[in-house]
């Protein structure tokens, strides 16, 4: 890590995710003589926090979060000790290029996309050594208005790691997420926490968006629980084929998992197709397809699926 006086704490995409991730970090290291909270925002949401700070609901509990610093330039943020992205799969990349001047060899970058084929992607876009490290978080929660996110049902934890790598420097960075009231563990068989959740993942954004429908009605509906169970099912039967480790109650588990939730929580696919922005439809589904026909694994239900997503979704077929 850096040798400055405070530890250069960065957070890109300050949405659902960043917003829980970086409000409570935001919140927790406010007066804090060693750590610095930079925000990457912009827009009205980006000058909404810069001028009131960010209002974090989460757990009946509304926190005023301001950070040291929110802007959209690299010059002001300096060389980052923690660079953690949390914007969609399509926006890393130019993340990463635009603000590879905060980023050294001294760097931990921690990732928490959706999806299993983040780190060649991001990786490509690194060409000084820094340490990457994939992030996989469960939570519901969503930008209500600008410059205001919501948590707003079910877990909210934190995994983030390496494949086979031991870097003592994880359970150093967990500390830091943990004093700040977030859930946070250091793995290093990341690949398996990452398809464990894209098993989660993917069949609900899939669900959620063609039936439009929060996550807690694909319970109440036969057609809908069936449909997710499918392609859970195809997913562990690719996940098998690629000789990921799974468990074979995953889709017991998915199901437990599902009834966790409460209200009106919608998978963030669901949103960008409802307020027409881009959406993950490659990491989701997309490659998904792709895998299974590269391992010979059928998966009828995800086709089926897809085809459905485009006629319902024009924007999707573009």
């Amino acid at each position: 890590m850096q040798t400055s006086q405070k530890m250069n704490i960065v957070i890109a995409g300050i949405g659902g995710v960043g917003g829980y991730l970086g409000g409570k970090l935001a919140y927790h290291y406010a007066n804090s003589q060693h750590v610095k909270i930079n925000f990457i925002a912009r827009g009205e949401h980006g000058n909404s926090i810069r001028d009131k700070g960010l209002e974090l609901i989460s757990g009946g509990v509304t926190f005023s979060c301001r950070p040291s610093l929110t802007t959209d330039d690299p010059s002001e943020i300096g060389l980052a000790d923690l660079f953690i992205i949390c914007s969609k799969n399509n926006a890393v990349l130019d993340i990463v290029n635009a603000y590879a001047a905060c980023i050294t060899s001294n760097t931990f970058i921690i990732t928490t996309q959706n999806g299993v084929s983040g780190k060649e992607r991001i990786a490509s876009g690194i060409s000084n050594s820094a340490t990457l490290m994939q992030g996989c978080i469960y939570i519901a929660s969503n930008i209500i208005e600008p410059g205001k996110v919501a948590h707003l049902s079910g877990p909210a934890s934190l995994t983030f790691g390496t494949d086979g790598q031991i870097d003592n420097k994880g359970e150093s960075l967990v500390k830091i997420f943990t004093d700040a009231g977030i859930d946070a563990t250091f793995t290093n068989d990341i690949s398996a926490v990452l398809w464990k959740k894209f098993m989660f993942v993917s069949p609900a954004a899939v669900v959620t968006a063609l039936f439009k429908i929060p996550f807690p009605f694909i319970l109440q509906s036969n057609k809908a629980k069936d449909l997710f169970v499918s392609l859970v099912s195809e997913l562990m039967q690719l996940a098998n084929a690629k000789n990921i480790m799974i468990d074979e109650h995953t889709i017991e588990n998915n199901l437990i998992f599902l009834g966790k939730f409460t209200g009106e929580a919608k998978s963030s696919f669901q949103l960008d197709l409802e307020k027409n922005k881009p959406t993950e439809i490659d990491a989701l589904v997309k490659y998904v397809l792709s895998e299974a026909e590269s391992y010979q694994v059928p998966v009828p239900c995800y086709h089926q699926s897809f085809v459905k997503l485009k006629e319902m979704y024009p924007m999707l077929s573009e």
